[in-house]
């Protein structure tokens, strides 16, 4: 029922004031008691002394002629009767005259009913005790007093005492002239008689304004309070919390800056927080391996792009070897292949501060292009020992031949000198060829660019190789730009190119086929595209035409000395791209290859 601060500081509001309420009619009611005692006090001995007074009139020299019978009537009268309405007490006033040495000349008749009370009373004044008093003692000594007394014969009550002396013709104190009247005790159980209407009047209109001004200041306290609760919430779903305003309360408003402080400053710690995780999100995306975190539990948290075909086609693969790195608590290093990808996976495992195992990371590296590498490299190492056995142990052959004086006809110790030098050539051809190749890869290789005109190198190439065409009555046509054909190159190296590229032509070009060297392009670069008739490319192999000495279907070729060594397109393209152009091959099979490389027209336009 009072689980809101509101509730809580309205209720505690009308308690306090309620108490204070309580409080102050209490003391209120003991004031108003010892003002109305010390009123009757006052009054009673005021009325004492009067009496006192009146019976010095009538004494005749003591105090005992007051009791003699033979008073006139006039005298009689003069002696006071019971005091009542000037007293303003209740029934069962008492009086009477008491000499110096405690005798009571003269009893008053009590006013209302003889009950218990008043016997008490008139048993207490005939006393012999009574002298020994405080007020008879202070009366004697010639000054008034008052007194007040309870008993527990009335318990609801209590006796007001006044004396006040009477004094003999001579000025000496002859008695005491002693008023007792009963005074009724002012206990809250007669609030309701005196106050009933007004009290409960005054107390509902107290709570009532009591309640309105709790319940404001309740929403004073309050308002600032749910502000910041609203606020706190804001935060906690992600969302902006708005600046707190003053308070009207120096507390409430020391909150409220101290919220805004780690409000700004959680919005800045946020905003670095989501910029680093920006930062790793983006590191994540933009490495290459794949990297996939585990929990404790073996379930993935954290992949990036790169870990998408891992997580697809092995994943199983991928789950036992993190496993088997959470259960043993050492490093792993794992090979897999996926489709047709060879990934080197290394999993570490993650330690929390107590030095348990939390997690796992992997980091899965694609070699497949290492493997391809690896493997070129040793095909190219074969392959490049092969080209060097074969014309080596050629030359070897013939010279051991020589030396045996196995060609004493000169006609054939010719024709072995020939091959000799044929091959050597063949030998320097290859080692040219490794050279340019070796260069390129390394970044050494120096083109002399100056403006070239491909027609006039594509007219050199063809005279060049003419002999070889026209062995096999080839038809090699150039059709003339219509654009002009220069270009900015060397025109060494794109002369070496079009060698490359027409002997290809005539060598997969069938007898008395044809070859079309045709040029385009546009005002930022030149093409030349050179077209045979021959059987056209396989699709499977159009891939790894440009690759280092790959050498197509060798039936597709006249005789096996036209194979070649595998390096003529892999150079075209080499020195193709180090001009700053592009080169490529379509072909049909049936329908003849033809073999386009683009070259820049300017400088600019290479770099």
């Amino acid at each position: 029922m009072l689980r809101s601060i509101r509730s809580r500081l309205i209720a505690s509001y009308l308690l306090v004031v309620l108490l204070a309420m309580g409080i102050a009619a209490g003391l209120a009611w003991a004031a108003l008691d010892r003002a109305f005692l010390g009123m009757l006090r006052e009054n009673l001995q005021v009325e004492a002394c009067r009496l006192a007074e009146a019976i010095e009139l009538v004494k005749t020299g003591d105090l005992t002629t007051l009791n003699n019978p033979q008073l006139n009537e006039t005298q009689q009268q003069t002696i006071p009767g019971a005091y009542s309405p000037s007293a303003n007490v209740q029934p069962g006033y008492h009086e009477c005259i008491i000499d110096n040495e405690g005798t009571v000349i003269s009893l008053g008749q009590s006013m209302g009913e003889t009950d218990q009370a008043q016997k008490q009373i008139d048993e207490g004044c005939q006393s012999p005790a009574i002298l020994s008093r405080s007020e008879i003692q202070s009366v004697l000594s010639g000054e008034a007093a008052t007194a007040v007394r309870t008993y527990t014969w009335a318990p609801d009550q209590r006796v007001l005492y006044a004396a006040c002396p009477v004094l003999l013709e001579n000025g000496t104190v002859g008695g005491v002239y002693y008023i007792a009247s009963p005074v009724p005790r002012l206990t809250l159980s007669l609030f309701p008689t005196y106050f009933g209407t007004q009290a409960l009047s005054s107390i509902l209109s107290a709570v009532i304004l009591a309640g309105i001004a709790g319940v404001l200041l309740a929403r004073t306290l309050t308002q600032p309070l749910q502000r910041l609760t609203q606020a706190a919430s804001n935060i906690t779903r992600g969302e902006i919390a708005a600046p707190i305003p003053p308070a009207s309360t120096m507390e409430l408003n020391r909150l409220g800056e101290a919220f805004n402080t780690m409000n700004t400053q959680l919005s800045h710690a946020l905003d670095a927080l989501a910029a680093q995780a920006r930062q790793r999100e983006v590191i994540l995306h933009g490495i290459a391996d794949a990297v996939i975190a585990a929990n404790e539990s073996g379930e993935i948290v954290l992949a990036n792009p790169a870990a998408s075909t891992l997580l697809e086609s092995a994943s199983s693969a991928l789950q036992q070897v993190i496993q088997k790195t959470m259960d043993t608590g050492k490093a792993q290093i794992t090979e897999t292949t996926v489709r047709d990808q060879v990934f080197e996976i290394l999993t570490a495992p993650l330690h929390a501060e107590d030095g348990r195992i939390s997690g796992a990371v992997a980091v899965g590296h694609n070699i497949t292009t290492y493997r391809q590498l690896v493997r070129l490299r040793t095909n190219f190492v074969s392959d490049v020992s092969h080209e060097l056995r074969t014309p080596l142990t050629a030359i070897k052959g013939l010279i051991e031949t020589l030396q045996d004086k196995a060609a004493d006809d000169p006609s054939v110790h010719d024709r072995f000198l020939n091959t000799i030098a044929s091959e050597t050539d063949r030998l320097i051809r290859l080692t040219n060829d490794l050279l340019l190749l070796t260069r390129a890869d390394t970044g050494r290789l120096v083109l002399d660019l100056a403006p070239t005109d491909l027609v006039a190198a594509a007219r050199r190439a063809v005279s060049q190789l003419e002999e070889r065409a026209r062995e096999k009555r080839l038809e090699v046509d150039i059709e003339p730009s219509k654009l002009p054909a220069q270009a900015i190159a060397d025109s060494d190296r794109i002369h070496q190119v079009l060698v490359n590229l027409l002997d290809n032509a005539i060598k997969f070009t069938p007898t008395e086929g044809d070859i079309r060297i045709t040029f385009g392009g546009d005002d930022s670069q030149i093409s030349c595209t050179i077209q045979d008739s021959g059987p056209g490319i396989p699709s499977e192999e159009m891939p790894m035409l440009f690759e280092r000495f790959y050498r197509g279907d060798r039936a597709r070729a006249r005789s096996a000395d036209e194979s070649g060594t595998g390096l003529g397109l892999a150079i075209a393209k080499t020195i193709v791209d180090a001009h700053g152009g592009r080169i490529w091959i379509e072909s049909q099979p049936g329908s003849g290859a033809a073999c386009t490389f683009s070259l820049p027209r300017n400088i600019n336009s290479a770099s």
